[in-house]
């Protein structure tokens, strides 16, 4: 590199001791991809390579501090980048390489520092790069993106949710389809966390998260960045399936396209059946409909519960047709009237499954599941909801995929063998689950890189909050 710099200077000053004449071009030694036409109009401040007062200097000083960049020694790079931003700040006035670039020093800076003055300052200076970066290259929608990202993942206490929803909305309002892939796993969360505070209205909810799945099907159809869609594909849908529970939130359709194929997968199941239908009564489906018809004809004559109180199958009746918050409080209802604790355990259960599967509430979840384990204590189902209810928690502890989303599959397979031990009858399907995701858990380098090791404690946050042992994908 540094012999490269050597050879790089050395050229221009030869050319700039070479005897010229009026009449002769002066070659600056930008190549045609740095120049721009001359007839350009230039904003004041985005002064280019070809535009600058000494050019030669400016791209001298671009491809020194480029290299250094790319070797990721930000130290060496800092001045030279200074000089080239100084001279020529809008670089070959085609790409916003130099202000982009400004951010990865002070984003350095600010990781580093340890003054909170001084941090404030960094982020303005991120701020007023993009800004600059805005005015001269305005028709850069990804900027409006990259700022949204880089406000949501690194300087969040230093923006609010408002200014980087509206970030987000700007790409995505321009680019349509063509969005990239890392603004749509933050802009989902937003979207979630500000419909659930009532900042944005339904209609708009609605929009927004058909964009997000359109912009995602795109993607992954056609995109030359399928890995980067592939990880929005393991985060967005599944945290979008959140809007489920508000009424008339999602179509008809929608319903039939997401749950009907479970049913179709596994006919002679009770569960799957029971849960389909009810999906489909919630999704408003005309309760005529032939899938229904024979959904319900194989419900009444394979699964019918031995309820013994009118309360209870009153509650059961609201589940089937999906009424879950009436079913909630039937079941509380019956729970509270049955005699025994077995049959209370049940009805706490249900309640635990309906908050799962149905009201996406899991905290309320886990909390009935553990008032049913407490009633029945030789039960492992609780353990087996619970499990699964922090597997499911992927996409809302971490991004879909990587350490954080990974991690929660230690405490979900504490559950399952808690589940295995204390039921021989959910054995079975504890070890399943267990062997199946066992394959999801951290590898060894990503304990090593984070200085811990295989067996010992730690603690997993999130809504979680619980002590576990760190394990290793075999």
């Amino acid at each position: 590199m540094r012999f490269f710099i050597f050879l790089l200077s050395a050229t221009f000053l030869l050319a700039a001791c070479t005897p010229k004449t009026v009449e002769k071009t002066v070659d600056t030694g930008i190549p045609d991809k740095y120049k721009t036409d001359e007839t350009d109009e230039i904003p004041d401040g985005c002064t280019t390579f070809s535009a600058s007062a000494y050019p030669e200097d400016a791209l001298n000083e671009h491809v020194i501090y480029r290299g250094f960049l790319r070797e990721n020694d930000l130290e060496t790079a800092w001045p030279h980048w200074q000089r080239a931003f100084e001279l020529a700040p809008a670089a070959d006035g085609k790409r916003s390489i130099q202000y982009t670039d400004g951010v990865k020093f002070y984003k350095n800076f600010f990781n580093a520092s340890t003054d909170s003055l001084e941090k404030v300052g960094y982020v303005q200076k991120i701020r007023d790069l993009y800004r600059d970066a805005l005015r001269c290259y305005p028709e850069d929608t990804h900027l409006h993106g990259l700022l949204a990202f880089d406000l949501y993942y690194s300087f969040r206490s230093y923006s609010s949710d408002e200014e980087i929803y509206k970030l987000f909305k700007s790409t995505i309002d321009k680019l349509g389809k063509k969005s990239p892939a890392f603004v749509l796993n933050p802009f989902t969360d937003i979207l979630i966390a500000r419909f659930n505070r009532e900042e944005i209205p339904l209609s708009e909810a609605q929009h927004y998260q058909a964009q997000i799945r359109a912009i995602l099907a795109h993607g992954l159809a056609n995109s030359q960045e399928k890995d980067n869609f592939s990880i929005v594909e393991s985060y967005a849908p599944a945290r979008l399936e959140e809007f489920e529970t508000i009424e008339d939130f999602y179509p008809t359709q929608y319903y039939i396209d997401r749950y009907y194929p479970d049913y179709l997968a596994d006919s002679t199941n009770c569960e799957v059946a029971k849960t389909v239908y009810s999906r489909l009564r919630w999704g408003k489906l005309d309760p005529t409909d032939a899938r229904l018809v024979r959904m319900g004809k194989f419900i009444n004559d394979q699964c019918q519960e031995d309820e013994q109180t009118s309360t209870g199958r009153q509650a059961f009746d609201a589940l089937q047709e999906g009424r879950y918050r009436e079913a909630v409080s039937l079941f509380e209802k019956a729970s509270d009237e049955a005699k025994d604790n077995d049959r209370k355990a049940k009805y706490q259960l249900l309640i635990a499954k309906i908050y799962y599967a149905h009201l996406k509430s899991f905290s309320k979840s886990r909390q009935y599941a553990l008032q049913s384990a407490k009633l029945d204590p030789n039960s492992g189902e609780p353990y087996i909801l619970i499990g699964k209810l922090y597997a499911s928690s992927g996409p809302i502890c971490g991004p879909g995929r990587g350490w954080d989303s990974q991690i929660v599959t230690w405490p979900a397979i504490d559950k399952w063998q808690v589940a295995r031990n204390i039921d021989p009858s959910v054995a079975a399907q504890a070890n399943r689950l267990i062997n199946q995701y066992s394959a999801y858990m951290p590898n060894v380098e990503d304990v090593f890189q984070r200085n811990l090791k295989v067996g010992q404690s730690f603690y997993v946050g999130c809504w979680i909050q619980e002590s576990t042992t760190i394990r290793v994908a075999k």
